[in-house]
């Protein structure tokens, strides 16, 4: 597939939008996504000498604008946010790992929803096993599972409007899956 019609597949995606029963989910079709693995001895003393900031902590996601960078496992972590700034710290990354590092552009790979409101809870304890309580899911978590049958990242997002907002990354192989379970969860979802 050319890189043209990858285009025109997100683009059309972009205006995929739900709202029901105190929730609202929303394809985020430009979101850049980039994965980062570096091998050594004190991975994150690396991510601190390659991007200036302290690495994030485990199952935590760090702002530092323009980007977010949550941790996956030891050594390894997800960037995401604009296309041109993921691409630029996927570069800045790749240059100082050299052959000790794996920073791979899996923005194609990848389908991004935001699901926030009052039910946004309800709507994905329905197909993921997560205790998504503010306990064990505060804004800044980030956390891999299942969800019904395929696996997702999740992470929380700062609260909107006073109610949870949570990013899910889908394999763009599963996207229309997702898409479907969330849109259907989504219209009969009670706060």
């Amino acid at each position: 597939m050319s890189d043209s019609a990858f285009h025109l597949a997100r683009d059309a995606a972009s205006g995929f939008a739900r709202e029901g029963a105190g929730v609202r989910l929303a394809v985020e079709p430009r979101l850049g996504i980039a994965k980062l693995q570096v091998l050594g001895s004190d991975p994150d003393f690396w991510f601190e000498e390659a991007l200036g900031i302290a690495a994030p902590a485990p199952l935590r996601e760090i702002e530092p604008e323009p980007v977010a960078c949550a941790w996956l496992a030891p050594g390894e972590w997800l960037v995401t946010g604009p296309e041109e700034d993921v691409e630029r710290v996927r570069q800045r990354c790749d240059n100082v790992a050299g052959n000790l590092g794996l920073m791979v552009d899996i923005t194609h790979a990848r389908a991004a929803f935001e699901l926030s409101g009052v039910g946004a809870r309800n709507v994905l304890a329905a197909h993921c096993p997560l205790d998504l309580s503010d306990k064990e899911m505060p804004v800044g978590a980030a956390k891999r599972s299942t969800f019904s049958d395929t696996g997702v990242f999740i992470s929380r997002r700062p609260d909107r409007d006073g109610a949870p907002c949570f990013r899910l990354i889908f394999d763009q192989t599963m996207a229309a899956y997702a898409e479907r379970l969330l849109d259907a969860t989504t219209t009969g979802a009670a706060p």
